[in-house]
């Protein structure tokens, strides 16, 4: 499933929030764990000694729960350099804590987990300030829609419930048609509510389908069609309902304005959710 996961960190108590979650993660699919921690502001030599030295004590910690490590300090700027260290160490997966902004801030002043979403295809685990240890995986959340990024993150979920032994339940949101047509400016318009139970019935008769496909393919899961006018809402709900220890979907990894005035489910849904989100980022033709 996973080989090499790299997990960047700061420095702060608070990235090392990332540290469990590689833990259970490398344990489950034998993989092995690379730290870095990028300095960007200048340090003199002291300075990147001491964060060396505090990073090699990390790694020892880590892999005294019996976790192959290893760890290294670079200089440069945070989302180049760890891009740049996913391609030399061969890293399939990126573990890292966001640090939750929202809206125009996000767009100012940037994400490095944004950045490294938008320029790599290594999916990247995403750990909210705040949001419950991943210690276990036992059950996985993934919403469905019927498109190519509903499989991309079908296909993950899969591979990771047959290393963890872990249940997938299956979502499908259906936003009602009045609230889909809506738009400013705009008279009265006909709504017939016998669209919307249509809608949910061919969601329910999907998901139904996708449980007796993966029932056949040696994995336990379960699955659910609901209504709800706000997707991430309708997401976090579910994951806080069942408990998810985690959720897997795919972004196409907007950035920047486009990002703050289009809004992103996946992005949504990172800022919302108490538990860990692993993202795939879904290209676009344009990008292909």
């Amino acid at each position: 499933m996973f080989s090499r996961i790299l997990v960047p960190l700061d420095g702060t108590p608070e990235s090392n929030a990332a540290l469990p979650a590689a833990r259970t993660i490398a344990h489950a699919t034998d993989a092995s764990v690379y730290l870095l921690q990028v300095l960007e502001s200048p340090a003199g030599e002291a300075s990147a000694n001491d964060a060396a030295n505090k990073l090699t004590r990390v790694a020892g910690e880590l892999g005294a729960n019996g976790v192959r490590v290893e760890s290294a300090v670079r200089r440069g700027q945070a989302a180049d350099e760890i891009i740049q260290q996913v391609r030399e160490q061969a890293a399939d997966l990126v573990i890292m804590r966001t640090r939750g902004r929202a809206g125009i801030e996000r767009a100012v002043l940037g994400s490095v987990g944004e950045r490294l979403l938008s320029r790599s295809d290594v999916p990247i685990v995403m750990l909210r300030p705040g949001g419950r240890r991943l210690d276990r995986i036992a059950n996985v959340l993934v919403p469905v829609d019927g498109s190519p990024g509903g499989a991309l993150a079908m296909s993950h979920a899969v591979g990771l419930a047959k290393a963890t032994g872990a249940q997938i339940r299956l979502l499908e949101v259906v936003v009602p048609m009045v609230f889909q047509a809506l738009t400013p400016n705009e008279g009265p318009m006909y709504y017939d509510p016998a669209w919307d139970d249509e809608a949910l019935s061919a969601a329910q008769t999907y998901v139904a389908g996708m449980v007796t496909r993966l029932g056949e393919a040696g994995v336990v899961a379960s699955g659910e069609a609901r209504t709800a006018p706000d997707i991430p809402g309708a997401i976090v709900q579910a994951a806080d309902e069942h408990t998810a220890d985690l959720i897997v979907m795919s972004t196409q990894a907007l950035t920047g304005l486009q990002r703050a005035l289009l809004g992103s489910v996946a992005d949504a849904v990172v800022r919302a959710s108490a538990c860990p989100v692993l993202l795939l980022h879904r290209r676009n033709q344009e990008e292909s």
